[in-house]
């Protein structure tokens, strides 16, 4: 007997349960970085809208183009914020991505339902509490477009959770193909 055909019963329902296991750790990551815990969507106003930070960490303002929009234009790329954190209205430093190279490794991201979250800049905010945003120039942004604040997303987590889902699909396929073919005696 050969080793493949000695340890291949064993292994491939292995790696069957483990790719199983890492998808479903995979698409639960997926959900969450599609669907963010926080994500306020509000339209564009000199108005300052109130957004409570449950944790610290970076958060992103896009524009939330409405689906089916083939021409976005580019004009909200120039919106302005000011974000200050409450009480006592100290600034937060607001960097925007503007259209340099920057933008080209932010993350977007579409829902289900077709609308697309472009990120206009990001607000680091060091401790959970209320913070006040307010667009100094609303008239960049058009008035069907929304904006949005949510966590940010890094793009090395977005690569590695597609390579992952990718690798744990492989898996649990293979080990399946590969178990059925090992007790059927094909192998």
């Amino acid at each position: 007997m050969d080793v493949l055909s000695t340890y291949l019963p064993v292994l491939a329902p292995i790696a069957m349960v483990l790719g199983l296991y890492g998808l479903i750790r995979c698409i639960g990551q997926v959900r969450r970085l599609i669907f963010p815990t926080l994500s306020v969507r509000f339209p564009a106003s000199a108005q300052p809208l109130t957004v409570d930070i449950p944790q610290p960490g970076r958060y992103v303002i896009s524009v939330v183009i409405p689906p089916m929009t083939f021409l976005t234009g580019v004009a909200h790329f120039s919106a302005k914020f000011r974000v200050v954190a409450l009480p006592g209205g100290a600034a937060l430093k607001y960097r925007s991505y503007g259209r340099s190279l920057m933008h080209l490794f932010q993350v977007d991201r579409t829902d289900m339902s077709g609308r697309k979250s472009m990120p206009l800049g990001a607000f680091d905010c060091t401790a959970p509490g209320e913070v006040a945003i307010t667009c100094l120039n609303p008239e960049s942004i058009r008035t069907d477009y929304a904006l949005e604040v949510s966590p940010y997303v890094p793009p090395l987590k977005l690569l590695a959770v597609v390579l992952l889902t990718i690798t744990s699909a492989g898996m649990t396929i293979g080990g399946f193909v590969l178990s059925i073919l090992a007790w059927s005696g094909s192998l």
